[in-house]
């Protein structure tokens, strides 16, 4: 009788031991080849749910890339050789992410259309128009205002205006 009092003990004791290793393990997961295309900016006016959390559960190259309303599976660009710094500073960032892991919608400034920068957003980085020294923004390519939306699924996106 008493080994049935062990029995729960036991229990915790190995999920507890395996808990870290699975984690861990996601971690080293390889990532698939090219890089997420660069977005147009666009207005989002309805998030739709993710098609996906990570590389492998899409189908043959597709890479889980964020996309203009939401993440879907999207054939990779190539990547590019030289990642040239843009010119223009990033705009400052004021308030935090209540996001546990926000997505990045860029990793460099190439990845961003035009004169845009790839830039720490409010969740995850995104591409923005630079801003002078002064602090006055850079126009790009006539988008002159940026906004940080968040929808009902907890995923970001930017808003600009023209």
């Amino acid at each position: 009788m008493k080994s049935n009092g062990l029995f729960p003990l036991v229990v915790l004791f190995a999920l507890g031991t395996l808990e870290p290793w699975t984690v861990e393990g996601v971690e080293k997961m390889p990532v698939k080849a090219g890089l997420c295309p660069p977005r147009k900016p666009a207005q989002c006016l309805r998030y739709e749910p993710p098609e996906c959390k990570s590389d492998w559960q899409c189908p043959g190259r597709k890479r889980c890339c964020p996309d203009f309303c939401g993440i879907k599976c999207l054939d990779p660009s190539a990547t590019l050789a030289t990642d040239k710094k843009k010119p223009g500073k990033c705009p400052v960032v004021n308030g935090q992410c209540l996001m546990l892991n926000p997505p990045n919608h860029c990793g460099k400034d190439s990845q961003c259309e035009g004169n845009f920068k790839c830039c720490r957003g409010m969740c995850g980085k995104v591409c923005v128009a630079p801003v002078k020294d002064m602090g006055w923004k850079e126009e790009a390519e006539g988008w002159t205002d940026m906004n940080l939306h968040h929808g009902s699924e907890g995923t970001g996106s930017v808003i600009l205006a023209k």
